[in-house]
């Protein structure tokens, strides 16, 4: 009798709708990322830091699109481009007597290009369906618009110029997966540049509150970016 009841304790536990594999089950905050590519486009916010002698391009919205591959674990690598529409301040410094001369304001056209190698926080998967990550990158920068009409009466050692300059990228942020394809990502960046300075600057060294000046100045703008990318 006690073999009879100790078989038929499985039977009973079914009709009873008792499923004890379902029961021991935990859910789990961790998803993996089964995709490799991405593709998507971001926008933006760049801080205005024109440099000590106010000469670099300002801040502003910036617009661009971003290329994404999986290495494999918490690696991947990015290629990015972007452009960001702004100004910058001209200078006569022809004469050493009067100073430096504000000319006018006149427009910028920022674009850059970068690689990036990307460290997710979480590995290969997400929590929550969210990926933190800290990023890092080198590229060009450089002004697509050229001089400007304001500059035509000054001589070349007289003129500032920006790029091809080195773009060195640190960020962080976090991507959103709330679908198998689709991602939403925010990103806080500090872009570093390089401003040259033209020559005929250095004879203002040490006036009109200027310090020391040097050949080469970096820059580092924050930039902010929110984006979204499809994922194959």
């Amino acid at each position: 009798m006690r073999r009879i009841s100790l078989a038929a304790l499985p039977i009973l536990a079914v009709a009873m709708g008792v499923t004890p594999a379902l029961g021991q089950e935990v859910p789990s905050p961790y998803e993996f990322i089964d995709t490799r590519h991405q593709a998507g486009f971001f926008v933006g916010a760049a801080a205005d830091n024109r440099g000590s002698l106010d000469l670099g391009p300002g801040g502003g919205l910036l617009f661009g699109g971003r290329y994404g591959l999986e290495l494999g674990g918490p690696f991947a690598i990015e290629g990015t481009a972007f452009m960001l529409p702004t100004d910058r301040n001209v200078y006569d410094p022809s004469d050493p007597d009067e100073g430096l001369e504000l000319l006018g304001s006149t427009n910028s056209t920022v674009a850059g290009i970068d690689g990036r190698l990307r460290f997710t926080l979480t590995g290969d998967r997400t929590w929550n369906d969210l990926a933190p990550f800290a990023l890092a990158g080198v590229g060009l920068a450089f002004d697509l618009s050229g001089d400007s009409p304001l500059e035509e009466d000054l001589f070349g050692e007289e003129r500032f110029s920006f790029g091809p300059a080195f773009l060195g990228v640190l960020g962080l942020g976090s991507r959103w997966l709330p679908t198998d394809r689709l991602t939403i990502r925010a990103d806080a960046l500090l872009h570093i540049w390089r401003l040259g300075t033209p020559e005929a600057f250095f004879q203002f060294e040490g006036e009109n509150g200027l310090g020391s000046i040097s050949e080469n100045e970096w820059t580092g703008v924050g930039v902010v970016t929110l984006g979204g990318a499809y994922r194959f």
